[in-house]
Protein backbone atom coordinates (compact mmCIF):
# COMPACT_ATOMS: atom_id res chain seq x y z
CA UNK A 1 0.00 0.00 0.00
CA UNK A 2 1.08 3.32 -0.47
CA UNK A 3 1.28 4.38 3.01
CA UNK A 4 4.46 1.48 3.69
CA UNK A 5 6.11 3.02 0.99
CA UNK A 6 5.90 6.83 2.92
CA UNK A 7 7.79 5.59 4.83
CA UNK A 8 11.10 4.89 2.67
CA UNK A 9 12.52 8.02 2.15
CA UNK A 10 15.26 6.86 -0.39
CA UNK A 11 14.01 5.76 -4.03
CA UNK A 12 12.32 2.06 -3.83
CA UNK A 13 11.66 0.00 -6.87
CA UNK A 14 7.70 -0.41 -7.20
CA UNK A 15 6.45 -3.73 -5.86
CA UNK A 16 2.79 -3.78 -8.14
CA UNK A 17 0.42 -5.00 -8.08
CA UNK A 18 -0.83 -2.64 -11.02
CA UNK A 19 -3.54 -1.94 -13.76
CA UNK A 20 -3.03 0.22 -17.42
CA UNK A 21 -5.50 0.64 -20.09
CA UNK A 22 -4.89 1.85 -23.69
CA UNK A 23 -8.25 2.09 -24.13
CA UNK A 24 -11.76 1.06 -22.97
CA UNK A 25 -11.58 -2.06 -24.30
CA UNK A 26 -7.78 -2.72 -24.12
CA UNK A 27 -6.00 -2.88 -20.81
CA UNK A 28 -4.25 -5.24 -18.58
CA UNK A 29 -3.23 -5.70 -15.12
CA UNK A 30 -0.37 -7.92 -12.93
CA UNK A 31 1.51 -8.32 -9.90
CA UNK A 32 3.11 -11.11 -7.89
CA UNK A 33 1.47 -13.69 -10.15
CA UNK A 34 2.33 -12.58 -13.85
CA UNK A 35 0.50 -10.56 -16.16
CA UNK A 36 -3.12 -10.85 -17.47
CA UNK A 37 -4.53 -9.26 -20.44
CA UNK A 38 -8.06 -8.30 -21.66
CA UNK A 39 -9.62 -7.14 -25.24
CA UNK A 40 -13.08 -6.41 -24.05
CA UNK A 41 -13.11 -4.25 -21.53
CA UNK A 42 -12.51 -6.84 -18.14
CA UNK A 43 -15.36 -9.05 -19.39
CA UNK A 44 -12.34 -11.74 -20.20
CA UNK A 45 -8.80 -12.11 -19.20
CA UNK A 46 -6.02 -14.55 -19.83
CA UNK A 47 -2.89 -14.57 -18.45
CA UNK A 48 0.31 -13.82 -21.36
CA UNK A 49 3.03 -13.40 -18.88
CA UNK A 50 4.58 -15.07 -16.17
CA UNK A 51 6.40 -14.14 -13.13
CA UNK A 52 6.06 -10.78 -10.89
CA UNK A 53 5.08 -7.34 -12.58
CA UNK A 54 5.98 -4.40 -10.78
CA UNK A 55 4.34 -1.30 -12.65
CA UNK A 56 2.56 -1.24 -16.02
CA UNK A 57 2.18 1.49 -18.82
CA UNK A 58 -0.44 1.56 -21.49
CA UNK A 59 0.61 3.83 -24.33
CA UNK A 60 -2.71 3.04 -26.49
CA UNK A 61 -4.70 -0.28 -27.45
CA UNK A 62 -1.90 -2.22 -28.65
CA UNK A 63 1.72 -0.26 -27.15
CA UNK A 64 2.28 -1.37 -23.42
CA UNK A 65 5.51 -1.89 -21.23
CA UNK A 66 5.61 -3.45 -18.13
CA UNK A 67 8.02 -3.36 -15.78
CA UNK A 68 9.57 -6.68 -13.94
CA UNK A 69 12.39 -7.30 -12.10
CA UNK A 70 15.79 -6.90 -14.09
CA UNK A 71 13.54 -6.38 -17.11
CA UNK A 72 10.85 -5.10 -19.29
CA UNK A 73 8.31 -6.47 -21.27
CA UNK A 74 6.77 -4.62 -24.12
CA UNK A 75 4.02 -5.06 -26.61
CA UNK A 76 3.53 -2.91 -29.88
CA UNK A 77 0.97 -5.03 -31.39
CA UNK A 78 -1.52 -6.27 -27.51
CA UNK A 79 -0.69 -9.73 -28.44
CA UNK A 80 3.19 -10.61 -28.42
CA UNK A 81 5.37 -9.37 -25.59
CA UNK A 82 9.48 -9.07 -25.96
CA UNK A 83 11.53 -9.38 -22.77
CA UNK A 84 14.52 -6.77 -22.43
CA UNK A 85 17.05 -7.00 -19.67
CA UNK A 86 17.45 -4.43 -17.38
CA UNK A 87 19.12 -2.94 -14.82
CA UNK A 88 17.09 -2.62 -11.28
CA UNK A 89 14.79 0.04 -12.49
CA UNK A 90 12.66 1.83 -9.90
CA UNK A 91 10.26 3.90 -12.08
CA UNK A 92 9.71 3.70 -16.08
CA UNK A 93 7.80 6.33 -18.62
CA UNK A 94 7.62 4.82 -21.90
CA UNK A 95 6.61 7.06 -24.75
CA UNK A 96 6.59 4.71 -27.33
CA UNK A 97 7.10 1.30 -28.66
CA UNK A 98 10.81 1.69 -28.29
CA UNK A 99 11.80 5.20 -26.27
CA UNK A 100 11.54 5.01 -22.72
CA UNK A 101 13.13 7.09 -19.88
CA UNK A 102 13.67 5.30 -16.37
CA UNK A 103 15.23 6.03 -12.72
CA UNK A 104 17.49 3.86 -10.76
CA UNK A 105 19.53 4.58 -7.77
CA UNK A 106 22.18 6.14 -10.31
CA UNK A 107 19.89 8.68 -11.66
CA UNK A 108 17.85 9.54 -15.19
CA UNK A 109 18.30 6.99 -17.81
CA UNK A 110 17.01 6.62 -21.32
CA UNK A 111 17.25 3.52 -23.00
CA UNK A 112 18.96 3.38 -26.05
CA UNK A 113 17.35 2.89 -29.64
CA UNK A 114 18.36 -0.56 -29.98
CA UNK A 115 16.97 -1.40 -26.22
CA UNK A 116 20.21 -2.83 -25.15
CA UNK A 117 21.52 -0.48 -22.70
CA UNK A 118 19.82 2.21 -20.34
CA UNK A 119 22.71 4.92 -19.88
CA UNK A 120 22.14 7.49 -17.51
CA UNK A 121 21.80 11.26 -19.10
CA UNK A 122 24.44 13.52 -18.18
CA UNK A 123 23.69 16.77 -16.62
CA UNK A 124 19.97 15.58 -15.39
CA UNK A 125 19.25 16.26 -11.81
CA UNK A 126 20.50 13.60 -9.21
CA UNK A 127 18.69 11.74 -6.34
CA UNK A 128 15.26 11.85 -8.27
CA UNK A 129 11.79 9.93 -6.79
CA UNK A 130 9.57 10.57 -9.39
CA UNK A 131 8.99 10.84 -12.96
CA UNK A 132 6.73 11.44 -15.74
CA UNK A 133 6.95 12.24 -19.78
CA UNK A 134 4.54 13.51 -22.03
CA UNK A 135 6.30 12.46 -25.46
CA UNK A 136 9.57 11.82 -26.35
CA UNK A 137 10.76 15.71 -25.09
CA UNK A 138 8.20 16.90 -22.74
CA UNK A 139 8.30 15.52 -19.46
CA UNK A 140 9.32 16.06 -15.25
CA UNK A 141 11.39 14.87 -12.88
CA UNK A 142 11.05 15.50 -8.80
CA UNK A 143 12.78 15.22 -5.79
CA UNK A 144 11.32 16.25 -2.20
CA UNK A 145 9.15 19.89 -2.87
CA UNK A 146 10.99 20.53 -6.31
CA UNK A 147 10.00 19.45 -10.18
CA UNK A 148 12.50 19.91 -12.95
CA UNK A 149 10.83 20.44 -16.65
CA UNK A 150 12.62 19.08 -19.97
CA UNK A 151 11.19 20.01 -23.15
CA UNK A 152 14.03 18.86 -25.30
CA UNK A 153 14.31 14.92 -23.52
CA UNK A 154 16.31 15.08 -21.20
CA UNK A 155 19.23 17.47 -22.52
CA UNK A 156 18.04 20.68 -20.41
CA UNK A 157 15.86 21.12 -17.08
CA UNK A 158 14.72 23.77 -15.25
CA UNK A 159 13.95 23.75 -11.73
CA UNK A 160 10.85 24.98 -9.55
CA UNK A 161 10.66 24.82 -5.84
CA UNK A 162 7.06 24.03 -4.84
CA UNK A 163 7.60 23.34 -1.43
CA UNK A 164 10.03 22.98 0.57
CA UNK A 165 12.15 20.08 1.97
CA UNK A 166 12.98 18.73 5.15
CA UNK A 167 14.31 15.39 6.64
CA UNK A 168 13.48 13.65 3.24
CA UNK A 169 10.07 14.89 2.80
CA UNK A 170 7.57 15.73 1.18
CA UNK A 171 7.82 12.30 -1.23
CA UNK A 172 6.57 13.31 -4.73
CA UNK A 173 4.18 11.50 -6.59
CA UNK A 174 4.00 12.76 -10.66
CA UNK A 175 1.31 11.77 -13.59
CA UNK A 176 0.82 13.63 -16.86
CA UNK A 177 -1.08 13.52 -20.12
CA UNK A 178 -0.39 16.11 -22.72
CA UNK A 179 1.32 19.93 -21.49
CA UNK A 180 -0.63 19.07 -18.01
CA UNK A 181 1.29 17.30 -15.21
CA UNK A 182 -0.01 16.95 -11.63
CA UNK A 183 2.31 16.36 -8.71
CA UNK A 184 1.48 15.07 -5.23
CA UNK A 185 3.26 15.40 -2.47
CA UNK A 186 3.55 12.93 0.48
CA UNK A 187 4.36 14.88 4.30
CA UNK A 188 4.56 12.11 6.40
CA UNK A 189 1.55 10.83 8.65
CA UNK A 190 0.26 10.39 12.02
CA UNK A 191 -3.20 9.56 13.75
CA UNK A 192 -4.65 8.07 10.69
CA UNK A 193 -3.79 10.71 8.46
CA UNK A 194 -0.92 12.40 6.12
CA UNK A 195 0.01 15.42 5.14
CA UNK A 196 0.10 16.15 2.05
CA UNK A 197 -0.79 18.67 -1.18
CA UNK A 198 -1.77 18.81 -4.88
CA UNK A 199 -0.51 20.96 -7.34
CA UNK A 200 -0.89 20.64 -11.00
CA UNK A 201 0.23 22.76 -14.06
CA UNK A 202 -1.50 22.68 -17.43
CA UNK A 203 0.96 24.70 -19.40
CA UNK A 204 3.50 22.53 -19.00
CA UNK A 205 5.35 23.54 -16.02
CA UNK A 206 6.05 26.93 -16.18
CA UNK A 207 3.10 27.87 -14.03
CA UNK A 208 1.58 25.99 -11.07
CA UNK A 209 -0.93 26.30 -8.68
CA UNK A 210 -2.37 24.01 -5.29
CA UNK A 211 -5.73 22.03 -5.77
CA UNK A 212 -5.85 19.87 -2.95
CA UNK A 213 -4.46 18.97 0.08
CA UNK A 214 -4.53 16.91 3.25
CA UNK A 215 -8.12 17.09 5.80
CA UNK A 216 -5.90 18.24 8.47
CA UNK A 217 -6.01 22.05 6.63
CA UNK A 218 -8.91 24.25 5.39
CA UNK A 219 -8.53 26.26 2.97
CA UNK A 220 -7.99 23.33 -0.23
CA UNK A 221 -10.52 20.28 -0.22
CA UNK A 222 -8.56 16.49 0.41
CA UNK A 223 -8.76 13.70 -1.26
CA UNK A 224 -9.38 11.86 1.58
CA UNK A 225 -6.90 10.93 4.24
CA UNK A 226 -4.25 9.44 2.65
CA UNK A 227 -3.34 10.67 -0.88
CA UNK A 228 -3.76 7.67 -3.22
CA UNK A 229 -2.89 6.50 -7.01
CA UNK A 230 -4.26 9.22 -9.67
CA UNK A 231 -4.83 9.10 -13.31
CA UNK A 232 -4.16 12.45 -15.65
CA UNK A 233 -6.03 12.69 -18.66
CA UNK A 234 -4.90 15.97 -20.16
CA UNK A 235 -7.65 19.17 -20.88
CA UNK A 236 -7.16 19.93 -16.96
CA UNK A 237 -8.90 16.51 -16.14
CA UNK A 238 -7.53 14.16 -13.49
CA UNK A 239 -8.67 11.64 -11.41
CA UNK A 240 -7.32 11.66 -8.19
CA UNK A 241 -8.35 8.31 -5.50
CA UNK A 242 -7.65 8.08 -1.74
CA UNK A 243 -8.12 5.95 1.30
CA UNK A 244 -8.95 6.36 5.05
CA UNK A 245 -8.08 3.52 7.55
CA UNK A 246 -10.37 4.21 10.39
CA UNK A 247 -13.87 4.95 8.34
CA UNK A 248 -16.25 2.68 7.43
CA UNK A 249 -17.47 0.26 8.99
CA UNK A 250 -15.84 -2.80 7.00
CA UNK A 251 -12.57 -0.06 6.87
CA UNK A 252 -10.88 1.76 5.12
CA UNK A 253 -13.11 3.06 2.53
CA UNK A 254 -11.84 4.91 -0.67
CA UNK A 255 -12.78 7.68 -2.28
CA UNK A 256 -12.38 8.93 -5.88
CA UNK A 257 -12.46 12.65 -6.57
CA UNK A 258 -12.12 13.89 -10.00
CA UNK A 259 -11.38 17.39 -11.59
CA UNK A 260 -12.35 18.57 -15.38
CA UNK A 261 -11.05 21.99 -15.18
CA UNK A 262 -7.79 21.68 -14.09
CA UNK A 263 -8.63 21.73 -10.30
CA UNK A 264 -11.02 24.47 -10.60
CA UNK A 265 -14.30 22.26 -9.03
CA UNK A 266 -14.37 18.41 -7.66
CA UNK A 267 -16.79 15.95 -7.73
CA UNK A 268 -16.32 13.21 -4.73
CA UNK A 269 -17.93 9.67 -4.44
CA UNK A 270 -16.89 6.86 -1.46
CA UNK A 271 -18.12 4.25 -3.18
CA UNK A 272 -15.84 1.32 -1.18
CA UNK A 273 -16.05 0.15 2.36
CA UNK A 274 -13.38 -2.97 3.27
CA UNK A 275 -11.05 -2.14 0.14
CA UNK A 276 -7.58 -0.42 0.09
CA UNK A 277 -6.31 1.17 -3.54
CA UNK A 278 -3.39 -0.14 -5.33
CA UNK A 279 -3.65 1.65 -9.07
CA UNK A 280 -5.75 3.72 -11.35
CA UNK A 281 -6.53 3.76 -15.21
CA UNK A 282 -8.60 5.82 -16.71
CA UNK A 283 -9.22 6.23 -20.09
CA UNK A 284 -11.48 9.50 -20.17
CA UNK A 285 -13.58 11.44 -17.98
CA UNK A 286 -16.50 8.89 -17.64
CA UNK A 287 -14.45 4.84 -18.31
CA UNK A 288 -11.70 4.18 -16.08
CA UNK A 289 -10.26 1.40 -14.21
CA UNK A 290 -9.50 0.84 -10.36
CA UNK A 291 -7.24 -2.33 -8.77
CA UNK A 292 -8.07 -2.90 -5.19
CA UNK A 293 -7.16 -4.92 -2.47
CA UNK A 294 -9.07 -7.03 0.10
CA UNK A 295 -8.57 -8.83 2.78
CA UNK A 296 -8.50 -12.96 1.78
CA UNK A 297 -9.80 -11.98 -1.66
CA UNK A 298 -6.34 -10.69 -3.91
CA UNK A 299 -6.85 -8.60 -6.46
CA UNK A 300 -9.64 -6.95 -8.01
CA UNK A 301 -10.27 -4.55 -10.92
CA UNK A 302 -13.28 -2.81 -11.06
CA UNK A 303 -14.92 -1.08 -13.68
CA UNK A 304 -16.68 2.12 -14.07
CA UNK A 305 -18.68 3.97 -16.86
CA UNK A 306 -19.89 7.31 -15.26
CA UNK A 307 -16.44 9.02 -13.81
CA UNK A 308 -16.31 6.69 -10.87
CA UNK A 309 -19.77 7.30 -8.87
CA UNK A 310 -20.55 3.38 -9.51
CA UNK A 311 -18.46 0.42 -10.13
CA UNK A 312 -18.56 -2.86 -11.43
CA UNK A 313 -15.98 -6.10 -10.50
CA UNK A 314 -14.61 -7.35 -13.72
CA UNK A 315 -11.72 -9.46 -12.08
CA UNK A 316 -10.80 -10.94 -8.96
CA UNK A 317 -7.59 -12.88 -9.07
CA UNK A 318 -5.15 -14.26 -6.18
CA UNK A 319 -2.24 -13.05 -9.01
CA UNK A 320 -2.44 -9.58 -8.66
CA UNK A 321 -1.11 -8.96 -5.10
CA UNK A 322 2.13 -7.10 -4.13
CA UNK A 323 5.52 -8.44 -5.05
CA UNK A 324 7.24 -8.75 -1.31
Amino acid sequence: MLAAALAAIALAAPSGPAVAFGDAQHGWAGGKGGLLQTNDGGGNWRRVAAGRVLELRALDARTAWALVPRAVLQTADGRSWIRHGTPPLAALAPVSGSEAFALDRSGFLRRTPDGLAWPRVPGAPTGLQALCFASPSLGWVAHGGSVWTTRDGGGRWTQTRLLPTRQGFPIPQLACRGRDVWAVFHEGAAAGTEGYRVLRSLDAGSTWKAVLATPAQRRLPPISNYAGPLSALGGGRAVFVGWCGPCGRLQPTVTIVRTSDGGRSFSRSTPFDGFWPYDVSFVDSRRGFLLTGARGHGGIVWRTLDGGRTWRRVLRSAALVPTP
